[in-house]
C-alpha cells in the first residue's frame, strides 16, 4: 500500500491510498482467468472427454464464458480499483475472494474431479477475503 500525499490549500485533492500489491495480485489472477477463458472458448483447453461431458450442455464455451464472468471480470475490476485507490476496494476485494471460492465449489460439484489448482485458488480466494476485511478495518 502506498499513500499519495496531496498538497494542502484551495482545490487540494484528497489523499489517495493506493494498494499496488493488491492490484498486482488481482491483475495476475485476472490474467490467469482470462487465459483460461480464452483457452476454453477458443478450444485450446479441454478437461478431457469424460470431464467435458459433466459440464452444463457439455460446453467448454459456456465454461469459458462463466470463468470470464465470475472470475476474470471481477478480478480485473478489483485490480483497477486497488490501483486507483478507490474507496470501494475493500468491499470489492471481499467480493472477488468469495466469488473465487464459490467458483471452486461449483467446479468441484460439476466436474467431480480434483486438481491441485482447486486448493490453490480456494486459498487465493481466502486471501482476498482476509485482505478485504483488513482493508475495511483500516489495517491494510
Amino acid at each position: 500500500m502506498t499513500t499519495d500525499l496531496a498538497p494542502a490549500g484551495p482545490g487540494a485533492r484528497p489523499v489517495v491510498e493506493r494498494h499496488r500489491l493488491l492490484a498486482g495480485f488481482a491483475a495476475v489472477n485476472a490474467l490467469s482467468a482470462w487465459g483460461g477463458a480464452v483457452g476454453l472458448i477458443g478450444g485450446g483447453l479441454s478437461f478431457g472427454a469424460a470431464l467435458n461431458e459433466r459440464l452444463p450442455f457439455d460446453s467448454l464455451v459456456l465454461a469459458g464464458l462463466a470463468l470470464a464472468a465470475v472470475v476474470a471480470v471481477p478480478s480485473t475490476v478489483l485490480a483497477v480499483l486497488a490501483w486507483r485507490g478507490d474507496p470501494r476496494t475493500p468491499a470489492a476485494t471481499v467480493l472477488v475472494g468469495m466469488l473465487l471460492i464459490a467458483w471452486i465449489v461449483v467446479q468441484l460439484a460439476f466436474l467431480q474431479s480434483f486438481s491441485f489448482f482447486q486448493p490453490l485458488y480456494a486459498a487465493i480466494g481466502v486471501a482476498f477475503v482476509v485482505a478485504g476485511r483488513r482493508l475495511a478495518r483500516g489495517e491494510g
